[in-house]
C-alpha cells in the first residue's frame, strides 16, 4: 500500500509542477503597438523618414522593431484633422478614441504613441531628441514589456 501511495503522490507532485508551465504557455504575449503620426506636408516628418537622417531606417532595422507592431497614421496637411481613412483598419480604435475625446491627437508632428495592449504607455514628439531620448525610451519599453 505504501508503494502505491508513494507512486500516486509522486505523480501528483509532477502534475502540479507542470501546471505553471501550462498556464504560462497559454498566456497571450502582450502587444506593443507604436503608432507614427505624420502629415505629408510636415518637413520634420519628411526629415525623419529621409535617408539623409537615417532615423526611420535605423528604427526599422533595430532588434526592437521586429518585436513590435508598427502603424503609420498620415494625413495630407498639418492643418487638417485626421480622418478614419488616414488610419490602417486594425487601429481604427485609435481614431475612435480621438473622435470620442478619450485621447487627443498629437499636436506636434512627427509623433510616436506607444500602446501596450491598447493602453497608452508612452508618447514622443519631434525629431530633435529621437536618437538621444525617444528611440532609447522605445527600446526600453520593448525590453520592459516584452522581455529581452
Amino acid at each position: 500500500m505504501s508503494k502505491r501511495v508513494s507512486a500516486v503522490l509522486s505523480f501528483l507532485a509532477l502534475w502540479l509542477l507542470s501546471l505553471p508551465c501550462a498556464v504560462a504557455a497559454d498566456t497571450p504575449k502582450p502587444e506593443l503597438l507604436v503608432v507614427y503620426w505624420a502629415s505629408k506636408d510636415c518637413r520634420w516628418c519628411s526629415y525623419w523618414e529621409s535617408p539623409s537622417s537615417g532615423m526611420e531606417k535605423r528604427f526599422k532595422e533595430s532588434r526592437e522593431f521586429k518585436r513590435i507592431t508598427y502603424r503609420v497614421v498620415k494625413n495630407e496637411r498639418l492643418a487638417d484633422p485626421y480622418t478614419l481613412r488616414d488610419f490602417p483598419p486594425d487601429i481604427a480604435w485609435v481614431y475612435e478614441r480621438v473622435r470620442r475625446g478619450e485621447e487627443k491627437r498629437p499636436v506636434v508632428r512627427p509623433a510616436w504613441v506607444v500602446y501596450l495592449d491598447r493602453k497608452r504607455v508612452g508618447a514622443f514628439y519631434g525629431t530633435k531628441n529621437w536618437d538621444e531620448a525617444h528611440f532609447p525610451e522605445i527600446k526600453w519599453l520593448v525590453s520592459e514589456h516584452l522581455g529581452k
